[in-house]
Parts: structure tokens; C-alpha cells; sequence
């Protein structure tokens, strides 16, 4: 039984369909959360919600002067709905839930147990990511899976380590989800790939504290995102 969506989920959806179609075409300006909130005849915290999801997703963006736009690329195969099979979205939707709970936890004991070695590591491969993602316009994900491996080994951690090996192929379709779209927008990879680095020198200015808070943004980003495409399993 598909538990109920969120308001926002289904504004934020309703909003991505009017862009598909044509009915707000790439670079248009959307209607202002007031209008937007008459017209879906809810209030604006929703609506603010809706927007923070496509804006994660790098559907629109917010400009200088107010108001959110439509990505020029939108309406092409950024839009591309991915096909999820019933028994990954459930395996997903957890992944998130245990993603949240492990991985700023992971990032907090990271910042103090690293080895020298270990952050050089992570420094190489936030380097490939840089080098796949932002410079060649691909997804990276490949790398994104090993900068996140490489701060769970950091921890020190053996039962850590075992629970993400043993994730590691849900791990890659989460993240072909949310990192498909991506590849068409220049902007969303340098946003990625900057969010990796404040984790990265968060650790490697031990400042545990710091490295959760960075982690836990990475992650609520990610989960805005993957939002658009789980409709009948919300998270």
C-alpha cells in the first residue's frame, strides 16, 4: 500500500510536468509563491517546499532580483523520467533513511581518526570527480561512490566498513538516479562536486562537528532530488 504524498511532493511534480509540456518553457520565470499558492489553494511553506526540490534537482535556479527560472536545458533529456522498478524503490527509500543515520556519523569520526594517508586518498578522489564531473560533464559516479567509501574507511570502523560493502550495488542505482540529470547542467556539478569538498575539508581540518553538518546538506540535497521520481513511496 503507497503511504500518502507530500503536498509539496505533488506540487513540486505538478510543477515538473508544466515544464516538460511545454507550458513553461526553458529560461521562462515562474508565477511568485503567492501565485503559486492560490493557485494550488495551499500556503506557501508547500510551495517553498516544491521549489527547494527542483532547484535541488537543478530544474530551476534562483537569480539576482527574485524569482525562480527555469534551467535553459530544461525540457530535454534532463527531464527524462528514470524507470524504477517497484523492489528498488522501496530498497531505495531505505538506503536513504540508513544514508542519513551512518554517513554523518561517518564524516563526524572521519575528521578524527583519518590517517594521513586516508585523506590523501579522499583528496584523489574528489580530484577524479572534479576531473569526470565538472571538466568532462559526465555524472561521476563512480568516484562519488569511492569519496563516500573512503570517509567510512577513514572511521576506523570494521562493522561500518562490512554495511557499506554490502550496500554497494543499491548505492549505484541510487546514485544513477540522482546523478543522471546532472550531466546536462554544468552548474548542478560544480554544486555537487563543491558540496564533496566542504565535507573533504572539513575532515581534513578535523573539525568533526563541521563534517556532519556538511555531510547531512550533501544528503538532504541528494534526497530532494531522488523525491521527483519516488511518487507513490514519498521520503
Amino acid at each position: 500500500m503507497s503511504k500518502k504524498e507530500k503536498m509539496s511532493q505533488i506540487i513540486s511534480r505538478e510543477l515538473l510536468t508544466m515544464i516538460e509540456t511545454g507550458q513553461l518553457s526553458p529560461g521562462a520565470k515562474l508565477p511568485t509563491e503567492m501565485e503559486l499558492a492560490a493557485r494550488f489553494s495551499v500556503s506557501r511553506i508547500p510551495i517553498r517546499e516544491a521549489l527547494s526540490v527542483l532547484r535541488a534537482a537543478g530544474v530551476i535556479s534562483s537569480r539576482q532580483g527574485g524569482g525562480s527560472y527555469v534551467e535553459e536545458t530544461a525540457g530535454s533529456a534532463l527531464l527524462q523520467r528514470i524507470r524504477i522498478e517497484s523492489d528498488d524503490v522501496e530498497g531505495i527509500k531505505h538506503l536513504f533513511e540508513m544514508r542519513k543515520i551512518l554517513e554523518p556519523e561517518a564524516a563526524y569520526l572521519a575528521a578524527l581518526r583519518r590517517t594521513p594517508e586516508q585523506l590523501e586518498r579522499m583528496k584523489q578522489v574528489l580530484k577524479l570527480l572534479e576531473n569526470e564531473s565538472v571538466d568532462q560533464g559526465k555524472s561521476g559516479m563512480k568516484a562519488d561512490i569511492e569519496f563516500h567509501r573512503a570517509i567510512i574507511l577513514a572511521t576506523q570502523n570494521p562493522i561500518m566498513i562490512q554495511m557499506l560493502e554490502s550496500l554497494s550495488s543499491l548505492y549505484e542505482r541510487a546514485l544513477k538516479i540522482t546523478l543522471q540529470p546532472n550531466t546536462e547542467l554544468e552548474r548542478k556539478r560544480k554544486a555537487v562536486y563543491k558540496e564533496h569538498q566542504n565535507i573533504l575539508l572539513a575532515i581534513e581540518a578535523e573539525e568533526p562537528e563541521l563534517a556532519k553538518i556538511q555531510c547531512t546538506i550533501h544528503l538532504k540535497n541528494a534526497e530532494k532530488k531522488l523525491s521527483l521520481f519516488l511518487k507513490d513511496y514519498p521520503i
